[in-house]
């Protein structure tokens, strides 16, 4: 089956399972990074908004002989388990004293995001930019949330200035921070192991490797961003008694290391370079580049 028939067959077989009405639709999505994504969506009676459903990679699973009927129940288990809101009251949308308390922002990379930063409200920040959106639920896995564009800003009558002064507020708020050794993200994987294997693997993590800190929101979601909560670098950093060299893993998060442990600290924008290219999807790329954290000084900067 091609793409295109992989997609047309889905469509015809999720419509003889809803009912009546449902109106399911394939049309792409604009990423992050200019990655431009095709999204199912499903919208029963009733509702008007969808969780979208990004087929690509259910395609390529297809491809590598994952049966059709067994990608379909992941996409039926997918929907079901997002779709704990079926409708937003988008009238809510146009005061802005509904949604103040709402404005959140994330961190996307400037270069490459060129043309939607051409219609969205943003600040630039080092190599990247700071944009917007209203964060409509925020829950593990079922978040719900609508980008802020610049004609929302002339409809409502502020500056990004204001904007940027009500999300500083409310992203830390809303998506607290969350720093977490990688080791014991890692430990609980390891639990798969036999016992040996498990300790020696454990033993090996601790005596052996860099340390190394996750930093993200307790949604690991857009989590990136935590680097700009005020004084969350200094937490860290004055628990480790150390600077801290910063790389971004992806969107939703980012490695700090004590600059004490980093080696050769020049080796390190080549290491997230690989990284980028073999171990993250396209769309959730952040950034090739490495920041310094100085503990003296209380600043991050592009090493």
């Amino acid at each position: 089956m091609t793409y295109e028939e992989f997609k047309q067959q889905l469509v015809t077989s999720l419509r003889e399972l809803f009912p009546a009405g449902t109106c399911i639709t394939i049309r792409p999505f604009s990423h992050n990074n200019h990655i431009l994504l095709d999204g199912l969506t499903i919208l029963e009676p009733g509702s008007n908004v969808s969780p979208a459903i990004y087929l690509n990679h259910y395609y390529e699973s297809y491809q590598q002989g994952t049966s059709f009927s067994a990608l379909q129940s992941c996409i039926l288990r997918y929907y079901y388990e997002h779709c704990s809101v079926r409708t937003v009251d988008t009238s809510f949308f146009t005061c802005f004293e509904n949604i103040r308390s709402r404005i959140v922002y994330k961190l996307i990379h400037y270069e490459k995001n060129r043309e939607l930063l051409k219609e969205v409200p943003h600040l630039p920040w080092m190599d990247l930019a700071i944009v917007f959106y209203c964060l409509i639920q925020e829950r593990s896995g079922k978040n719900a949330s609508i980008p802020i564009f610049h004609e929302h800003l002339d409809y409502w009558n502020i500056s990004v200035d204001t904007l940027f002064s009500l999300a500083r507020q409310n992203t830390p708020l809303l998506l607290s921070f969350c720093c977490d050794s990688l080791a014991d993200l890692i430990f609980p994987v390891l639990d798969v192991l036999p016992e040996e294997e498990r300790r020696s693997a454990q033993d090996t993590l601790i005596s052996e490797s860099v340390p190394m800190y996750v930093l993200t929101n307790h949604l690991r979601l857009n989590g990136a961003c935590c680097i700009l909560y005020q004084d969350a670098l200094k937490q860290v950093s004055d628990q480790l008694r150390d600077s801290l060299y910063i790389l971004p893993s992806s969107v939703h998060e980012v490695i700090a290391i004590p600059a004490s442990h980093a080696g050769n600290p020049g080796e390190l924008p080549r290491i997230v370079g690989e990284i980028n290219l073999a171990e993250v999807s396209p769309e959730e790329i952040l950034s090739d580049r490495v920041y310094f954290y100085d503990r003296s000084s209380r600043r991050l900067s592009l090493y």
